[in-house]
């Protein structure tokens, strides 16, 4: 978790996007060291673009994605699309393999795959980074309801 003014944001864990990164780094190590020995202007062409997918894919899987706590509402910032959904909105929030679950009065499911909870922690009963996510979305959303009496 980190602060970034009044929101707080959760990415895939550090040790994940470090060796994400490092596995990266070593496909162009790979393609670099296949081009430097000679291999056939193919195959470098092959290297060299299977590093690049290597290196894209590793930036929008396991760089970009975040889940952030703001004041008006929850932040997911996925592979691919960025969504807002106010408080109000949010019906549920629960931890899964594939990501946080946030379901919504209205729009439907919004995953969050930045914060994810293992099977083995959900069989052990084992609180996770994931929980506490969830505790702090689901504490905001009840402090955005009103009070009926």
């Amino acid at each position: 978790m980190a602060e970034e003014g009044a929101a707080q944001v959760w990415r895939v864990d550090e040790p994940v996007r470090r060796l994400a990164v490092v596995v990266s780094a070593l496909f162009v190590v790979i393609a670099l060291g296949a081009t430097a020995i000679g291999l056939s202007a193919a195959g470098s062409v092959v290297m060299w673009a299977l590093a690049i997918l290597v290196v894209l894919s590793v930036w929008r899987w396991y760089v970009v994605p975040y889940v952030a706590v703001t004041p008006d509402g929850v932040v997911v910032r996925g592979v691919f699309a960025r969504r807002t959904v106010d408080y109000d909105a949010i019906r549920l929030a629960r931890p899964g393999l594939y990501g946080l679950r946030i379901e919504t009065m209205d729009k439907g499911t919004v995953t969050a795959w930045a914060v994810q909870k293992s099977k083995f922690a959900e069989w052990t009963h084992r609180r996770t980074r994931a929980d506490s996510v969830v505790a702090e979305i689901m504490e905001r959303v009840h402090e955005a309801r009103p009070v009926l009496s």
